[in-house]
């Protein structure tokens, strides 16, 4: 498992709040509600000693599992960076201190406006004011406990709704000492409703969002945060964010797959996608389960290496060869790129957005 670079673990898909742009919300009677087995957690416990991250998250709310802290602890006593995303409502002072004291080390916070009424009008069910109470007391224990390597981010999905407000949130993450904003996208986008709330465009950017994007990293700058956005114009990458030839994905049912967005815990056999004004199913790509078969074993499958080797193919094609000869006549030969696998192509991470 050497090449593994990055396991992504979704040790809960249940969920403490009702967001608007989750596909739970829309496909509550089809979603599978489940934790992880800390039995099948740790049969790949071992596989964490060659890894740069393991990411303790999938498609719900990482603190409802009871086992999290141990989870924690086994990736954490390794020379491995382990981190999660969570809406902060269960953070509180007693839960973040567990957290530290067992080894995590990245604690992503999903803030969804600068204001009350912003963030609880999507992030329902969430309370603005209790997860600012949760972030300024785990950032204050930071500092008490001097845990210097802790690295606290707010990530902030941009949608129509709350894009206006991305400058406040720069603002909240200076008075709160956190360290970092990531602007998202919604890159899943499985019904009509939510391809509406996209800010990317799959043309000529909005000179509205680019302008609010500008704005807040000038107001970053100003204030010493740190501030990472994501496109939001399409242009299809060589290899996505997600890099499934560095990284994997394993359900809380122990499926494992090549990245979260090629397995949403649904009842059903394939993956509701709506791209570009399109409906479509795409097949879940699962190509074991950690339940029964090792996960060194799946990873080295001839199925998973062929998926896998269609993005190095396309590494590989992008960088021009150029010989001797060639370089005196300035003529370089380009290799034809592979085309994206066909579950990826409906993908919005697959345009880097």
């Amino acid at each position: 498992m050497k090449i593994v670079k990055i396991i992504q673990i979704e040790v809960s898909s249940r969920c403490n709040a009702d967001c608007l742009m989750c596909p739970k919300s829309s496909y509550k009677d089809l979603w599978s509600f489940g934790d992880m087995d800390l039995e099948d957690y740790t049969k790949i416990s071992s596989c964490f000693d060659e890894c740069d991250i393991v990411w303790l998250q999938g498609w719900g709310e990482p603190l409802l599992s009871k086992n999290i802290y141990e989870m924690v602890r086994l990736a954490g006593r390794r020379d491995t960076t382990v981190g999660l995303t969570t809406n902060a409502m269960l953070l509180n002072s007693e839960r973040s201190r567990r957290l530290i004291e067992n080894g995590v080390k990245v604690l992503s916070i999903s803030i969804a406006g600068g204001t009350r009424e912003t963030h609880e009008s999507i992030r329902r069910g969430t309370s603005f004011n209790k997860i600012i109470e949760n972030v300024k007391a785990l950032t204050q224990l930071r500092r008490n406990v001097n845990a210097r390597d802790l690295k606290v981010i707010f990530t902030f999905l941009r949608i129509k709704q709350n894009i206006a407000e991305l400058p406040r949130v720069v603002e909240l993450a200076s008075e709160l000492d956190v360290d970092q904003v990531i602007g998202t996208n919604i890159d899943y986008i499985p019904t009509k409703e939510h391809y509406d709330m996209k800010i990317f465009s799959e043309g000529k950017a909005s000179k509205e969002y680019l302008e609010i994007i500008r704005s807040s990293e000038e107001r970053a700058r100003e204030l010493g945060v740190s501030i990472f956005n994501y496109p939001i114009e399409m242009e299809e990458v060589i290899v996505c964010p997600e890099d499934p030839t560095r990284g994997l994905f394993i359900s809380h049912d122990g499926s494992v797959s090549p990245c979260v967005y090629l397995n949403v815990p649904l009842r059903s056999h394939t993956i509701p996608r709506y791209f570009k004004n399109t409906q479509y199913d795409v097949p879940k790509l699962i190509y074991g389960n950690i339940k029964v078969e090792r996960l060194e074993e799946i990873w080295r499958k001839k199925e998973y290496m062929e998926f896998r080797d269609v993005y190095n193919e396309r590494v590989k094609s992008s960088k021009p060869t150029v010989s001797f000869i060639q370089s005196l006549l300035e003529v370089r030969e380009v290799h034809r790129i592979p085309q994206i696998p066909e579950p990826c192509r409906t993908c919005y991470k697959a345009y880097g957005v």
